[in-house]
C-alpha cells in the first residue's frame, strides 16, 4: 500500500485528495473507501491506500484506511455476521430459554467492549497527532494553496440564483467558490473537485 497526507476534504460531497508521500499528482479519494473507519477523515490525516486506475485514465484511492484510527466495530461485526450467519444461528427454542439476567449481562458486556474500543481509538489518535515530529508533517497543510482554501479568502463572490453552470462563471476562482458554497451546481462532471476544466480550471 502507498501512504500520503489528506490535504483537501469536502465533507458535504464526501470526497477529497491525498498528497502522496513519494510525490506526484494528488490522488482522489471518496468517502466510501473509508466508511469502515471509526470516524470521518479530516485534513492532515495520514492515509494508507491502494491506487486504482479509473476509466478516464485518472487515478483514485481504492482500499484505504486512516493511520492511527480504529476500524468501526459495527462495520466489522456486520461483515463477520454475514460470513458466519448459518454457524451463529440458534434454534428458536434455545433463545426462549435465556433468562432476563443473562440477557442484561450480555448487553452490559457489549457496552463495555464498545467503550473500551472507543477509548482505544481516541488514545491512538492523540498518540499519533502528538507524536514527536508530527507537527512538522502537518505544517505543509496549513499553507496549502488549494482551490478550496483560496475560495475562503475571496469574499467578493456570493451565491446568485440561477448560476449553476460553467457558462455562468467569469473565472476559475468563481467556479470553485460556487461548487464549494452554493447548492445545485453542475460544474464538476467527473467529481474530481475541479470545476469547469474545459473553460477555466485546466
Amino acid at each position: 500500500m502507498e501512504t500520503g497526507r489528506l490535504v483537501r476534504w469536502n465533507g458535504s460531497k464526501g470526497f477529497g485528495f491525498i498528497q502522496p508521500d513519494k510525490g506526484g499528482k494528488d490522488v482522489f479519494i471518496h468517502i466510501s473507501t473509508l466508511k469502515h473507519m471509526a470516524r470521518k477523515p479530516i485534513v492532515g490525516d495520514k492515509i494508507e491506500y491502494v491506487v486504482e486506475q479509473q476509466a478516464d485514465g485518472k487515478v483514485k484511492a481504492g482500499k484505504a484506511l486512516i493511520v492511527g484510527v480504529a476500524i468501526n466495530p459495527t462495520h466489522k461485526s456486520r461483515h463477520n455476521s454475514g460470513k458466519n450467519h448459518q454457524a451463529k444461528q440458534r434454534p428458536p427454542i434455545k433463545m426462549k430459554k435465556a433468562t432476563t439476567a443473562s440477557g442484561t449481562m450480555s448487553r452490559i458486556v457489549i457496552i463495555l467492549i464498545v467503550i473500551a474500543i472507543g477509548r482505544f481509538a481516541i488514545q491512538a489518535y492523540y498518540d499519533v497527532t502528538n507524536a514527536p515530529g508530527q507537527s512538522s508533517l502537518v505544517q505543509p497543510v496549513t499553507i496549502d494553496n488549494s482551490p478550496t482554501q483560496s475560495t475562503k479568502s475571496s469574499p467578493q463572490f456570493s451565491c446568485e440564483a440561477g448560476k449553476t453552470h460553467c457558462s455562468h462563471m467569469r473565472s476559475c476562482e468563481e467556479a470553485i467558490f460556487y461548487i464549494n458554497h452554493c447548492p445545485d451546481t453542475q460544474m464538476d462532471g467527473d467529481f474530481d473537485g475541479v470545476p469547469c476544466e474545459r473553460q477555466f480550471c485546466n
